[in-house]
């Protein structure tokens, strides 16, 4: 027996593959080759607010109850019927919940299968059934007629029983369907990953006698009886979508959290937020035009499923893949930048496929945790090309007005838009490099509470970091200079030369889908460390000790002396310009000069100096 598994290339392009179904649980057993659905379930926790997951295209649906053909016109026609019926069990709300409805769905003999679902917050029972006589439909029209009548019952069936795992009367059990799907012949699943799945060969096929009525107390037969019995408030409701698709578009922005509208006799004037009062006025016009609706009405459809999903940095890098002509064009963008550091284009083609992987979901562990810092005297363009490395549609997600003291808008901030430059980063106290800025960079998520809200809630970070300053003593950290890339201008940014944008994000998604690295391997950050050394903002007692002190190739030219020694040295010369009180941050100094050999002894930790006369 086969199943129908319909993959979907990157052109839109569906392609049939035709598996048995113990062939199917060793398959899900691992995850594919660019662990999707382990990244899909990262991602889940964000998918009541945020857009669909970039990667969803490569993975596979399933279809357990048709084997599928496929004609000359590449439109799919069913071949034959399998009588394998799909049921979802939803609201799974950790690992544990999902093997005990595992373990105790594989009580009946009718189980097929049972896997965990791509989400993680579902599981999948495949169901053997067939007429009483043992005979399957055979036109697609008796499939259909065999699944309508069934699922109402094999959901009654397993609905009780399953109530024995831990969810309880929150487990709800329905026909597995696709979103939007009306046909239950279609039931079926994303391609998932369960590393123990349920498979009985030899399960006993379900058959259900043909005068067998649908159980009434089941959802689906009390909302065909709801149905009938408030065909006034459908058809109101049917002649209110018909009212708002005819005059408007929608659609959800899960970047910025709010639905937008489009009025079709208005187009030009482009996508606005829909706050109360245009739904107000929406609510009016609807009433002006004869329909018994309310603003609550509006709100609820608002709401629902009928306002299609927008995410509009997605939508944009996903209409750009396969059309990369192989050009270098981050190349291109990097060289406008004149500068004497080698390794700029090399780091700067590595922060930006960072940039990307970051709005796509990829750093969903790390958050990009890299800053190109632009250095220069004013009038060199920084800012300007700051700003141009995003395209015009998306300067909405452009932030350079950002205050680092209101940390609850700059966690706000850091979920809504895709580059923040930190302009005249000189003006960040080093008190706010060392804490705040060192962990902020690095975040993968932030978690924060919405106006109005009444828990904190974690939201995907989408924004990454870049730079610019007029001096060159900036750095006032040395363990989190790994963090900025510290570049020194020359001369004026080119900003005249146009950017073929879409080349350039073509580029990049192209770069990360051949899983090019989107960070710096040890010997790169090693070499970022080393560059930054000349930007490091140096205390007195830092300074002076270059003057006080060298460090010496071979032990026997030096000696080896404690912290407070070389410090007391260091003070007798400098006098009063040195606090006792600095001591403690002279040591760690001392510390990350990497040239500089240490020991420790009953003094504490000793280093090789060579005392200048």
């Amino acid at each position: 027996m086969n199943l129908s598994v319909v993959r979907t290339s990157k052109t839109n392009k569906q392609h049939i593959k035709h598996l048995s179904v113990e062939a199917l649980m060793k398959m899900v057993q691992t995850d594919n080759r660019y662990e999707d659905v382990l990244h899909l379930r990262m991602f889940m926790r964000y998918a009541e607010s945020y857009s669909i997951y970039a990667n969803l295209h490569r993975m596979p649906y399933v279809y357990p109850s048709v084997e599928m053909g496929q004609r000359a016109d590449s439109q799919f026609m069913m071949k034959r019927f399998t009588g394998l019926l799909t049921l979802s069990v939803s609201t799974i709300r950790d690992k544990e919940e999902a093997e005990e409805v595992k373990r105790i769905a594989q009580i009946l003999p009718c189980t097929y299968a049972v896997v965990l679902g791509s989400s993680g917050r579902t599981v999948k029972i495949i169901v053997k059934t067939c007429r009483p006589d043992g005979s399957l439909p055979q036109t697609e029209e008796e499939m259909e007629a065999y699944c309508q009548q069934l699922y109402p019952i094999i959901c009654r069936l397993y609905e009780p029983l399953l109530k024995m795992a831990k969810t309880g009367d929150e487990l709800l059990v329905m026909p597995a369907l696709r979103k939007n799907e009306t046909r239950m012949l279609t039931t079926g699943f994303r391609m998932t990953l369960d590393e123990h799945p349920f498979y009985q060969e030899k399960a006993i096929a379900l058959r259900i006698p043909g005068d067998v009525k649908m159980p009434e107390s089941h959802p689906l037969s009390q909302k065909m009886d709801s149905d009938a019995a408030s065909e006034t408030v459908m058809q109101t409701a049917r002649l209110l979508i018909e009212f708002m698709e005819k005059h408007y578009a929608f659609r959800m922005n899960t970047i910025m959290g709010y639905v937008e509208y489009r009025s079709k006799d208005k187009w030009h004037y482009g996508w606005r937020p829909v706050d109360e009062r245009v739904q107000n006025s929406m609510a009016m016009e609807a009433r002006l035009a004869g329909l018994n609706v309310w603003d609550k009405d509006i709100n609820r459809y608002l709401k629902s499923d009928r306002v299609h999903i927008y995410n509009p940095i997605v939508d944009y890098l996903w209409s750009l893949y396969q059309k990369w002509d192989g050009h270098d064009y981050i190349a291109d963008v990097a060289r406008k930048v004149p500068t004497k550091n080698p390794h700029w284009e090399e780091w700067f083609r590595t922060w930006f496929l960072a940039m990307v992987a970051q709005w796509l979901g990829k750093s969903y562990r790390y958050g990009n945790a890299m800053v190109p810092l632009l250095i220069s005297k004013q009038g060199f363009n920084k800012s300007t090309f700051c700003k141009s490395l995003l395209p015009l549609d998306m300067q909405w997600g452009y932030n350079d007005s950002l205050v680092l003291s209101e940390r609850k808008a700059v966690l706000q901030a850091m979920s809504q838009f895709l580059l923040i430059n930190l302009d005249e980063f000189n003006q960040i106290s080093a008190k706010i490099q060392d804490g705040f800025l060192k962990n902020l960079v690095q975040l993968a998520s932030v978690k924060v509470k919405r106006p109005y809200g009444k828990h904190v809630e974690e939201f995907p970070r989408l924004a990454s970091f870049i730079a610019t300053t007029n001096m060159t003593d900036i750095l006032s950290d040395p363990t989190g200079s790994r963090r900025f890339m510290g570049i020194e201008v020359t001369g004026p940014i080119d900003i005249s030369t146009p950017i073929n944008y879409d080349q350039l994000y073509a580029q990049a998604v192209t770069l990360l889908d051949q899983r090019e690295p989107y960070w710096l391997n040890d010997e790169q950050t090693h070499q970022l460390m080393e560059s930054n050394r000349q930007f490091q903002m140096l205390t007195p007692e830092e300074m002076f000790f270059y003057e006080c002190f060298g460090i010496p190739e071979r032990d026997e030219d030096g000696q080896y002396m404690t912290t407070a020694a070389i410090f007391s040295v260091i003070k007798k010369k400098a006098g009063s310009a040195i606090r006792n009180g600095n001591i403690r941050s002279f040591g760690r100094f001392l510390t990350n000069i990497d040239q500089l050999k240490r020991k420790r002894t009953r003094l504490g930790t000793e280093y090789l100096v060579l005392q200048k006369i």
